[in-house]
């Protein structure tokens, strides 16, 4: 039995036998034949040329043919004839493979093999996709840059790109020569951590040709808003490019307000805390920022959320009390008569309702007097009224006892009129219209 040594030894020079008797059935290259690209570096679905010279033509009906890594490709006849030596003829880069790639021109054999004639090396690039910047906050924008998506672009020069994120298309970006730029937003639900952005052409599910990775932050406050002196709570995600992580609170995008100790993410994360300080003005144009320490030029902020400082709440003082004010004399006292609003303010005026003890069908009513001027002007009135009751011969003192009472009150109408001339004072006392005994209707009044 053949040891797996001597078996493999045959099988290579059996091999390298059939090679050398297939290459010895092609015609050897031309002297001094050439095959020039138009690029040493291309992008898959770019067009190349491919121009010939020295051409050993291919018999007749055979056309020459053109192999990408020993692959036949179609091409067009650019310029001059394939009948002739030299001729330039253009292909559109494959998609596969990627980097070196040999490039034939070649005349078919009857065998079904081909001559080979002419060789050209080219290299083969994927399509680039490059985002703004390496790290993105979530809920955020980035831009994304792209090269070289040939195969994404019409024979009129307009080039359309999906990308997408996840499976969900974030945007379609449009461009021309296989270049283009967009903007794209990373949802505010995205988990820190990576994010590979793909980009392909549209209509081609499978064609994803190009990926780019960001990473995504978050960063989250509580609360969003507080008076000055507001501990506010922060945490955050996905910084693992930074060794240790500050927190800045800014006003207007620049003024640094306040700052935090330098905190270790805990695998990217952290919860920490900064205090708006006691002296900060009432505003919504302040922000939290999170960034590696320490935060400055060369370490800007990473991601950034809004924060609003709102006024201080002054102490409710104690309301007045709730009982109606009232702009006249106490009215609970028996003793106290009843004013009408149209007398309030009056120096004078007549109690124009009757006292709680006045009799519905009797003769009389009693006259309340109320005066500013005191007791004494009080008690000449009632005096005033005695003296009625003697001109008369019927009023006296049991009568007026009955009849009238005089109050000395606070500022108010009084039911006397007081006249203010050179000399003496005169009082006038007027009595409402009553019947007497005999039923006459009586008008009394007396000054003194």
């Amino acid at each position: 039995m053949e040891s797996p040594r001597y078996l493999g030894n045959g099988l290579a020079a059996l091999a390298a036998a059939l090679v050398a008797v297939t290459l010895s059935a092609w015609p050897a290259l031309a002297a001094g034949s050439t095959l020039t690209p138009s690029a040493q570096t291309v992008y898959p679905g770019e067009t190349l040329d491919l121009s010939v010279t020295g051409f050993k033509p291919c018999p007749a009906p055979q056309s020459p043919a053109v192999l990408w890594d020993m692959n036949p490709l179609s091409y067009s006849v650019v310029a001059g004839s394939l009948t002739s030596t030299d001729f330039t003829v253009g292909i559109l880069v494959p998609a596969d493979p990627i980097g070196a790639v040999q490039v034939w021109a070649a005349c078919p054999t009857e065998q079904g093999g081909y001559a080979l004639e002419q060789a050209a090396g080219v290299r083969v690039v994927p399509p680039t996709l490059t985002p703004s910047q390496q790290v993105v906050q979530a809920g955020q924008t980035v831009t994304m840059t792209g090269s070289g998506f040939a195969l994404c672009t019409d024979p009129a020069g307009g080039t359309s790109v999906e990308l997408s994120a996840n499976g969900t298309l974030l945007a379609t970006a449009s461009g021309s020569d296989g270049d283009f730029q967009q903007v794209i937003t990373v949802p505010a639900a995205t988990p820190a951590g990576p994010y590979p952005v793909t980009a392909g052409c549209p209509g081609l599910p499978a064609s994803d040709i190009a990926t780019a990775d960001v990473s995504v932050v978050t960063l989250a406050l509580s609360p969003g808003s507080g008076v000055p002196g507001t501990t506010i709570s922060v945490t955050g995600a996905g910084y693992t490019q930074c060794r240790e992580v500050q927190l800045q609170l800014l006003r207007d995008t620049a003024q640094a307000v306040a700052a935090s100790s330098p905190i270790v993410p805990a695998d990217g994360g952290f919860t920490a805390g900064v205090t708006v300080p006691p002296s900060a003005a009432t505003g919504n144009d302040y922000q939290v920022d999170a960034g590696c320490y320490p935060a400055d030029a060369d370490n800007p902020a990473i991601a950034i959320e809004p924060f609003t400082v709102t006024p201080l709440v002054a102490p409710t003082s104690p309301g007045p009390s709730s009982a109606p004010a009232s702009s006249g004399p106490p009215s609970s006292s028996p003793a106290s008569p009843a004013q009408s609003p149209s007398s309030a303010g009056s120096p004078t005026a007549v109690a124009s309702s009757p006292s709680p003890g006045r009799r519905t069908g009797g003769s009389w009513v009693p006259v309340a007097l109320a005066g500013s001027t005191g007791a004494g002007l009080a008690l000449a009135a009632l005096i005033l009224v005695r003296a009625l009751s003697v001109v008369h011969g019927r009023r006296g003192p049991r009568w007026v006892g009955k009849h009238l009472r005089a109050v000395a009150g606070p500022a108010g109408p009084m039911s006397a009129d007081v006249e203010h001339r050179p000399g003496a004072v005169s009082v006038s006392v007027g009595l409402e219209p009553h019947p007497d005994h005999l039923g006459n209707q009586q008008y009394e009044e007396v000054t003194r």
